[in-house]
């Protein structure tokens, strides 16, 4: 194990703080710069499953992530006047993958993570500006004048990470960057997400059932459509996504619009605030009982380069998803595993290892995340789209569905569950066996200098 690396992630989003507790494990020295003041939990909720749930129980961190969780079992839809248009049954999850799908809001996912990392390794208003290398290693250089040197950057800063518009910069001067990768983030939906506070499990029962099953009321003819998700201690997490029209869609890194003001936010909030809710009373109920209300852009790319020497990319700086298919979590944690496990196996810290490192990382990942990103793109394309063809495609999906493809479908979801290889391992619980994992990489085939 190389004690000696010295790794600067760069992001305290989900994806960092997962990495970093897993350093932690490792013995790897470790900072996370933050470009926020604190760690800021933007969105409604997360879902976690048994791809990335034995990993969080070799942390410690299962019991913490169940009590703060409700499990999933069903994404039940509806019409505009809340009719029941279908169903896709996930309540196999658990038997198939020895876990249940869970959801938990962004603040209680962020707390249990920061839970064991040490507060002086996260260094909050921390705006990198630019990251140079060197034979001594790489810097990255923050606004505030600030300079940190290590082995290894990794860009855990979102769609739009600072860390990879530097190296792109770099390979463009060196005219190494593709056309595909030199095209700004598209996107074609804008998300309202919120969470209430605690409401009256007299007025709404569902919060007393135990279950965050998804209700997604899909209305025949408004561009949007809105989702409900009960939550620990009596309180409705929902998100509203409505398709932007292709010729207003906005596209370039210019337009950081990840969170609007609030003029915006009340605009879309009144827009749909009439539409029924499936538990009783209007969308606008419980918009009116939410504290905090984010206007969001969701944008979606998949980029071909992750990696440039001693820089490397992880989770939605290297390929942003859309959450229809509730897969963005879930991926940076597996990337996160995959990338602590070859580190933890690089004998010596050199160029060449690092490169090695990287380009088994993302041999391993780069498909997977591919996939991901067009299984998101299809069932929100299920959800979103409009007209006579996607109603019929709909009422199949959610009515017709064959019971052996459903299943299928779930075994291929959670089938694939990496642990970190220096830990104990969690025995498997599921009735499927999950794939084997990738190899380790022979010590031998690493250079020693």
């Amino acid at each position: 194990m190389p004690s000696d690396v010295r790794v600067t992630i760069v992001g305290g989003g989900i994806g960092g703080l997962a990495l970093a507790n897993m350093f932690e494990k490792a013995n790897i020295s470790y900072i996370i710069l933050e470009r926020a003041t604190k760690i800021k939990a933007l969105g409604s909720s997360l879902g976690l499953d048994a791809t990335s749930l034995p990993v969080m129980e070799q942390l410690g961190l299962l019991e913490d992530f169940y009590k703060a969780s409700n499990p999933v079992r069903y994404f039940n839809f509806y019409n505009e006047e809340v009719k029941s248009i279908g169903r896709i049954d996930f309540s196999d999850l658990e038997e198939i993958g020895g876990y249940p799908a869970i959801i938990l809001d962004r603040p209680a996912f962020y707390n249990i993570l920061l839970k064991n990392l040490p507060k002086q390794k996260i260094l909050y208003n921390k705006r990198v500006l630019s990251i140079t290398q060197d034979e001594e290693g790489v810097t990255a250089r923050c606004a505030d004048g600030s300079a940190y040197l290590s082995d290894i950057v990794v860009g855990a800063d979102g769609a739009y990470s600072a860390v990879r518009q530097n190296m792109y910069k770099s390979l463009k001067q060196k005219g190494k960057l593709s056309v595909s990768d030199d095209k700004p983030l598209g996107y074609n939906q804008h998300c309202l997400v919120g969470v209430s506070e605690p409401v009256d499990p007299e007025k709404y029962p569902v919060v007393k059932n135990g279950f965050a099953d998804f209700e997604i009321v899909i209305p025949k003819s408004d561009p949007f459509y809105a989702i409900y998700m009960p939550l620990p201690n009596n309180r409705i997490s929902w998100a509203v996504i409505q398709n932007v029209p292709r010729g207003d869609a906005l596209n370039g890194e210019g337009f950081r619009f990840s969170e609007w003001g609030p003029e915006a936010t009340m605009e879309m909030a009144n827009f749909v605030r009439n539409q029924p809710n499936p538990f009783g009373g209007t969308l606008g109920d419980i918009i009116d009982v939410s504290p905090m209300i984010s206007k969001i852009m969701l944008e979606e790319k998949y980029f071909e380069v992750w990696y440039e020497d001693r820089v490397v990319l992880l989770g939605d700086a290297c390929h942003k998803v859309v959450p229809s298919a509730g897969l963005g979590a879930n991926l940076a944690i597996l990337e996160g595993i995959h990338l602590c496990n070859l580190l933890v196996d690089m004998p010596s810290v050199t160029q060449k290892n690092i490169t090695k490192v990287f380009e088994e990382y993302h041999a391993q990942r780069s498909t997977i995340a591919r996939d991901a990103l067009a299984k998101s793109r299809q069932f929100g394309k299920v959800m979103g789209d409009r007209g006579p063809v996607s109603q019929f495609i709909r009422k199949l999906f959610f009515n017709h569905m064959p019971t052996w493809m459903a299943r299928s479908a779930n075994v291929q979801r959670v089938q694939y569950r990496p642990q970190l290889h220096f830990l104990p391992q969690i025995p498997n619980r599921g009735s499927v066996k999950g794939r084997p994992q990738a190899p380790r990489l022979d010590v031998k085939s690493y250079k020693k200098n």
